[in-house]
């Protein structure tokens, strides 16, 4: 069985660690980010009261696996955003940052294992522990659960696949580019540790 649920909202912004001047998003949450989704809907604790970086929800994720799919066409939108300086106000009151948004982003995950019982549980009692939120905290998402769902065995040579497909070394994938009508491919980052350093991508 697979527990599945849609994450929606205006906006999202899951924010490439490479960019500096201008924050620019991913067209999707990647698998940290919705590592943070779950264990955020389930309250597993980061940490942070012990160290800044932690992400020791990392542990209570283990044995979980995850699927996404993308609902709604990719669209962007750009706009800035105020910070204030709090650190230093006289100096710099505040500074305007260029932020690239996707817009009315719709998603479907999948969970399978792992903290799939506990999640459901929270899912059918919309009993969110913490704000569900696609990347930043002021891009709220609204959460529908949709219930739980049998793995169907797969007796065709292709199938039509919705979901995001990871292109891992070891797996001997072939894709129909014609067929696909729209196909794209990013690099994400896979799993952190639990102080937050990129261990996989």
């Amino acid at each position: 069985m697979a527990t599945a649920f849609e994450i929606a909202g205006p906006i999202a912004m899951f924010r490439r660690p490479y960019t500096t001047t201008s924050s620019v998003s991913y067209p999707m949450p990647p698998p940290t980010a919705i590592a943070g989704i779950l264990a955020g809907i389930v309250g597993l604790s980061n940490g942070s009261e012990k160290e800044a970086d932690a992400a020791d929800y990392w542990e209570g994720l283990a044995g979980t696996r995850v699927a996404l799919s993308i609902l709604n066409p990719i669209k962007w939108y750009t706009g800035t955003v105020n910070f204030c300086n709090i650190k230093d106000p006289r100096k710099n009151s505040h500074i305007r940052v260029k932020h690239q948004f996707v817009k009315n982003p719709k998603y479907r995950i999948y969970v399978h294992g792992g903290l799939e019982k506990e999640l459901r549980r929270h899912l059918e009692n919309e009993t969110f522990i913490y704000t569900p939120c696609l990347g930043t905290a002021y891009a709220l998402a609204q959460v529908k659960y949709l219930g739980d769902f049998p793995y169907q065995p797969i007796t065709k040579d292709s199938v039509y696949l919705s979901s995001v497909l990871p292109m891992l070394p070891e797996y001997n994938i072939n894709i129909n580019i014609a067929a696909s009508e729209s196909l794209f491919k990013v690099n994400l980052p896979f799993r952190l540790t639990c102080q937050r350093a990129l261990c996989e991508s």
